[in-house]
């Protein structure tokens, strides 16, 4: 074919490449050449396009007849995307904006506890991991034993609610949580100058006019471009995802035994990795909601070194390490490009 001819159907050849190399991908070009030359179209059709792209997915799998490659691959595509949106996610949290000052903390305990003169600071400017194995934002807090019984603690509440709002804070939702030692917590949020401060004040259950303590802390908001981070590197994660299984899919394709253990594998994976996939998803759909969770730690904490959400995922990452290694130890089938008939997965073209 002539440059200008190729320049000319370069569209085409453009939209073949969303099938995977080899003889398939030979046809179909050649195919749509013909119905351009015959029509005298320089461009793929609307109805072309949406055709190749409703087939190639499938395509890219090889294996045509085999139903259990699909649901494979969607679980591969959704863990792949779990990582890439974790990952994007810390991208967009980890920010240098600053934390409240000394000054400015003390001015905030004056607000919650206000016979508390000078409350015990403690800061992390960065996300950190405590002594349980857990990452936390960065944060400044302090906690104080209450300085005289609280007869109303609710009552006490509404006051620094009051107090709150009167400087400017827009307060957030209220909650309550109980543990297995009785002890209670009525925990009040508030957001002011992209800061979150959260208020616990906690008591015996049985006795709550009998002592307690209050737990104050301020930490950064999520940035306001966090949750569209999270969803982008979350898409492009599972068409990564869906990519690399076709890929293995098609070099595993002569190679049964390895075929079935990797199978194996990728339901052993999405098994171990779905509580942690279900949580961070929920927290991520509370951010959007409320703009911020109640969590200590952000939704990407696993990817912290240290924190036990990737002690958690160890099964899901030594999986993944081992299936990798099979795949790579597979000899890839030899290019065959005799032309073969059309399967299901191979689309219609509009004439």
């Amino acid at each position: 074919m002539s440059p200008a001819g190729t320049a000319r159907h370069r569209g085409y050849r453009l939209l073949a490449r969303a099938y995977p190399p080899g003889p398939r991908r030979a046809e179909l070009l050649d195919t749509m050449l013909m119905v351009a030359e015959d029509t005298g179209r320089r461009r793929p059709s609307a109805r072309e396009v949406v055709n190749v792209l409703r087939h190639a997915p499938r395509a890219r799998l090889g294996r045509p007849g085999n139903r259990l490659v699909v649901p494979i691959a969607a679980l591969v595509a959704i863990l792949s995307g779990f990582v890439a949106a974790s990952l994007t996610a810390r991208a967009f949290g980890e920010t240098d904006r600053p934390l409240p000052s000394t000054a400015e903390m003390t001015a905030i305990a004056e607000l919650v506890t206000p016979d508390v003169e000078e409350p015990p600071l403690q800061r992390h400017d960065r996300v950190f991991v405590n002594g349980n194995g857990e990452a936390q934002f960065g944060q400044v807090r302090y906690q104080v034993d209450h300085v005289t019984p609280v007869p109303d603690l609710r009552a006490y509440d509404a006051e620094v609610a009051e107090r709150l709002t009167a400087d400017g804070w827009r307060l957030g939702p209220l909650a309550y949580s109980g543990h297995a030692d009785r002890r209670t917590a009525e925990v009040l949020t508030a957001t002011k100058d992209g800061w979150l401060l959260t208020f616990a004040n906690t008591y015996q259950a049985l006795e709550p006019e009998g002592g307690g303590w209050f737990e104050v802390s301020v930490r950064r908001i999520e940035p306001a471009g966090m949750p569209v981070g999270f969803a982008v590197g979350g898409l492009l994660g599972m068409v990564l995802g869906w990519l690399l299984t076709g890929w293995a899919s098609r070099r595993t394709e002569q190679h049964p035994q390895a075929s079935g253990v990797l199978a194996l594998l990728a339901f052993i994976a999405a098994g171990t990795s779905a509580p942690m996939i279900s949580s961070v998803v929920q927290d991520y759909l509370t951010i959007v909601d409320q703009g911020f969770t109640l969590h200590e730690g952000p939704i990407w904490s696993w990817t912290v070194p240290g924190d036990e959400g990737l002690l958690l995922l160890a099964p899901t990452i030594l999986v993944t390490v081992v299936a990798a290694a099979i795949v790579a130890l597979c000899r890839p089938p030899h290019g065959n490009h005799r032309r073969r008939p059309a399967t299901d997965d191979r689309p219609g073209l509009a004439t």
